[in-house]
């Protein structure tokens, strides 16, 4: 019975965790059971082998995934989730030490988000302020950052970019980024993030990243 109880409370917590991780809504694959085996087969084995490793009490023996793409639509993003979605109904810990688990950010999203902080009035304590965005995002377990690069580059990205990356690295905690920007050369990530932002990227992947080729699956399947 006590085992039924606790099942229950374990449930409540991946709920909880699924809503607060800010999940996109609409993908046409979240789970790896669901993805095709013949689109990208090793990139998919890479992802579950890295969601089946992964320790919530020890998620620094994990490394960062880098999924880079020259078009949209090949299953980036899709594959993140599956990685999300895995880890949260695996999870078989202690509810009472639930602790915040997976946070999804666009990146024009992540920067749309502290830009608004700074026009708050002094006073309005209704409103998140710059340092709870940093807070949330370097603390919590999983940070999974989503078309990174459809941003502007900019001094500023270059400086939310190397605080996250920087904060992280020193927390010992994994990132996880999808982009359509090369690793070098001309509008690549250097110049969003800052080439010692991605030096410390890339060492952080272990000198590796996935890159997806291929048709976009949205356009073969004539779906959103």
């Amino acid at each position: 019975e006590r085992q039924e109880e606790l099942e229950q409370e374990r449930q409540q917590v991946r709920e909880r965790w699924r809503v607060r991780a800010n999940l996109p809504q609409g993908l046409q694959c979240t789970k790896f059971e669901e993805w095709d085996k013949r689109r990208h087969r090793h990139t998919c084995e890479v992802c579950l082998k890295w969601a089946e490793a992964f320790d919530i009490e020890s998620p620094g023996v994990s490394q960062s995934l880098l999924l880079y793409s020259e078009v949209a639509g090949v299953g980036k993003t899709s594959l993140l989730v599956c990685i999300a979605n895995y880890i949260i109904d695996n999870w078989k810990g202690d509810p009472s030490k639930a602790v915040p688990l997976i946070r999804f950010e666009s990146g024009p999203g992540l920067v749309k988000r502290i830009r608004n902080t700074y026009n708050l009035r002094q006073g309005d304590d209704s409103h998140e302020r710059e340092e709870d965005v940093y807070n949330q995002l370097s603390g919590v377990k999983i940070l999974i950052l989503d078309d990174v690069g459809k941003e502007t580059p900019s001094r500023f990205t270059r400086e939310v970019y190397w605080y996250l990356i920087n904060e992280r690295l020193t927390k010992v905690l994994p990132v996880l980024i999808t982009s359509r920007l090369p690793i070098e050369g001309d509008d690549s990530l250097p110049e969003l993030m800052g080439e010692d932002t991605v030096d410390r990227l890339y060492g952080m992947c272990r000198g590796e990243y996935e890159s997806l080729k291929g048709p976009s699956y949205r356009k073969e399947k004539k779906i959103p």
